[in-house]
């Protein structure tokens, strides 16, 4: 079924792999890679311009001219969606969570500058914001418009596939450098990322480890999550293989106080990554994953040759400037 996918390309080739020299020095890790989806392209980049090469194609290829989606006011998605979205051509609607915007800062600033029609709605939740969407979607019908609908974080098999991709991708790239990771960590917010790679990893067996670091969901509620869209986007490409929840591997306890409000773990990781390689992670998922794997490395539950999947997310350090101003 693959072969029926459309896909609107947006990144300018692949995104690179190579190896964090400086962070193995300050940190004892023996071989540690990153995988630079920081670098897809457009907008500041970040995992989801995977996902939306395939959602954005299969919107053109559907007709529509307005794509709608949501989140918080400084969501990735948002971004990243509206921007795309522009690229190709289309009109881009965002709906946001909650009743107030906030500073316009970090993601929501560029929101702005890409001229994306947004408001707030007063719910907060995946399933209530795709309702308001979907009412936000039948307004653009009786305008005439042709919307497409894309979920919080993208997360459907039409745009998990493109990390199922990715896995493909990166098997291939680990041949060519040589590297052999046990492990692979990540940040996870809605899911869908992490079961794009199990589901590639499913169909391309390899012998490493994938780790979710949650930035949200509890455990076990994320390891649901995973799991029903691993195996949606598995039976969606006329598998029979499916994946049960032993074979998902997501961590909570680096999520901090609440998801969108940065902690000191987080930000002590972002100015490590910045001072060994001069490279900058984020304080709502990125920082807080690479707090993650270094804890678990030093707690000795992960082996010391690992791969850093960066997924993006940079803007927010200016939205959250405040928490490094007043620390060293």
């Amino acid at each position: 079924m693959t072969t029926h996918l459309s896909r609107y390309p947006l990144m300018w080739g692949e995104t690179p792999l190579h190896r964090l020299h400086g962070l193995e020095r300050m940190t004892g890790l023996e071989e540690c890679w990153v995988k630079r989806d920081d670098l897809t392209g457009i907008a500041f980049g970040g995992n989801k311009v995977r996902k939306l090469e395939y959602l954005l194609g299969d919107a053109l290829a559907k007709g529509c001219d307005t794509v709608i989606t949501g989140g918080s006011p400084q969501s990735n998605h948002a971004r990243l969606t509206a921007a795309c979205a522009r690229r190709a051509g289309l009109e881009a609607w965002l709906c946001f969570a909650g009743k107030h915007m906030g500073i316009q800062q970090g993601n929501l600033l560029l929101d702005h500058i890409l001229g994306a029609e947004m408001k707030t709605t007063g719910v907060y939740g995946s399933e209530p914001l795709l309702e308001e969407m979907e009412k936000w979607a039948e307004e653009a019908r009786q305008k005439g418009k042709k919307p497409y609908v894309i979920p919080v974080g993208g997360s459907t098999p039409i745009g998990d596939y493109g990390y199922k991709r990715a896995w493909d991708v990166l098997l291939d790239q680990l041949s060519e450098v040589g590297a052999h990771p046990e492990s692979i960590v990540l940040a996870v917010g809605s899911g869908g990322t992490l079961a794009g790679l199990l589901a590639g990893k499913a169909l391309r067996p390899a012998p490493i480890k994938l780790i979710g670091i949650s930035v949200w969901l509890k455990a076990d509620e994320l390891t649901r999550v995973v799991v029903r869209m691993a195996n949606d986007l598995l039976a969606f490409l006329g598998s029979d293989r499916r994946l049960s929840a032993a074979e998902v591997h997501v961590e909570d306890a680096y999520i901090g106080k609440k998801y969108g409000v940065p902690s000191d773990a987080g930000n002590e990781a972002i100015r490590l990554l910045a001072r060994s390689e001069g490279l900058f992670a984020d304080p709502i998922y990125t920082g807080k994953a690479l707090a993650g794997l270094l804890d678990l490395f030093h707690r000795c539950r992960i082996g010391s040759r690992v791969l850093f999947w960066h997924t993006g997310g940079t803007p927010a350090l200016f939205t959250h400037a405040h928490s490094f101003a007043r620390e060293g």
